[in-house]
């Protein structure tokens, strides 16, 4: 099958650049009256308080994955441990790897608003943004070698964020590894595995396919012909055609998972999974909760808080700094404005950035 990579994907209805609002080319230069930068300080703390519950947007929708839906329906109760209450967790190569990659992307994502970062940029994102904690306990070469693969995977130019809305309670993030287009103009979305080879019965009833499949159709404007699995290890790739997926379960997966989220409905599933759950010592269906099974969450809390000390300490610091500059160029009869390349208003600006979907 002749085939290409989709490469430029127009945003999808809705998407807005928030810095369009600011004055200037969108493209070029920004100027910027410090004394408009000082009005918009904050004024205290309470400013940065969420205005809603973890993993509900400013909508009142759920933001999901298919990893948190898979999870919800494997264990409701670790689902809240892990993305509503946000326990902390023990480092692992593959959860570094992904976010490894993830934060890549998230920097390739938020530079492609201003034009279309080189090879080059998205490698030094991944270098920039690599996480090395779940290597300290394996071999220097496993963490040279997963390196080195992300570098290739991010080379292939492939991975597509998306943000798909279903119904008025939910939307689904993610990243499709590969979408390709044929000769008849006809779309092929391609999911890269490393894992045990699946069957085509298997594909057939996937839920991240089905998700991909209706993701393709909110990015491009119609669903693919095919979905697939490309296990890269094995050499082998498992296809089947759209039609062949049941995509109104997919989103009945996903309206109801939703549901439940905003219903705060979480159980506890035993199963012999749970011996290697991150959240077992402070789970009541095991052995738990034990007083000590919090110390990580404790230490993590209080790093937090050094954090955000720091940060605001950092922050007014910053603030009369530029007040000061800003009241001796009034004094010498000067304008006080300053000029910034648009890219750098955004740089480390987390709030238009995917958040981890996971």
């Amino acid at each position: 099958m002749g085939s290409e990579l989709v490469t430029d994907v127009e945003p999808s209805v809705g998407d807005t650049d928030p810095s369009e609002s600011v004055d200037g080319d969108i493209r070029g230069d920004i100027r910027l009256d410090l004394g408009d930068v000082l009005a918009s300080t904050l004024a205290d703390l309470d400013d940065l308080e969420p205005g809603s519950p973890p993993l509900v947007d400013e909508l009142g929708r759920v933001r999901l994955s298919f990893s948190r839906i898979d999870l919800y329906r494997t264990c409701s109760l670790r689902f809240r441990y892990t993305y509503v209450d946000k326990l902390p967790t023990e480092p692992a190569t593959y959860l570094s790897f992904g976010t490894s990659i993830h934060s890549a992307l998230e920097a390739f994502h938020e530079r492609t608003l201003f034009g279309r970062p080189s090879i080059d940029d998205v490698h030094q994102f991944l270098y920039d943004n690599w996480d090395s904690s779940g290597y300290a306990h394996v071999p220097r070469q496993k963490q040279l070698d997963d390196y080195q693969r992300a570098r290739h995977v991010l080379a292939a130019d492939t991975e597509k964020w998306f943000e798909l809305p279903v119904g008025d309670t939910a939307i689904v993030v993610g990243s499709i590894d590969r979408v390709d287009v044929d000769d008849n103009g006809e779309y092929h979305v391609v999911d890269y595995k490393t894992g045990k080879l699946r069957d085509v019965q298997a594909v057939r009833g996937s839920l991240q396919l089905a998700l991909y499949a209706l993701a393709c159709e909110h990015l491009y404007g119609r669903l693919p012909a095919t979905v697939s699995l490309d296990y890269v290890v094995a050499g082998t790739e498992v296809r089947v055609p759209v039609s062949e997926l049941d995509l109104e379960a997919a989103r009945t997966a996903v309206l109801e998972t939703a549901e439940a989220v905003l219903a705060e409905r979480y159980e506890a599933n035993p199963t012999r999974l749970c011996d290697w759950c991150d959240h077992r010592a402070v789970c009541p269906a095991w052995e738990g909760p034990e007083p000590a099974a919090f110390a990580p969450a404790v230490v993590r809390l209080e790093q937090l808080r050094r954090q955000v000390r720091r940060d605001v300490a950092e922050l007014r610091a910053l603030e009369d700094a530029i007040d000061r500059g800003r009241q001796a160029l009034l004094e010498r009869g000067v304008e006080p404005v300053v000029v910034l390349p648009h890219h750098d208003l955004r740089s480390g600006d987390d709030d238009g950035a995917p958040d981890n979907a996971g």
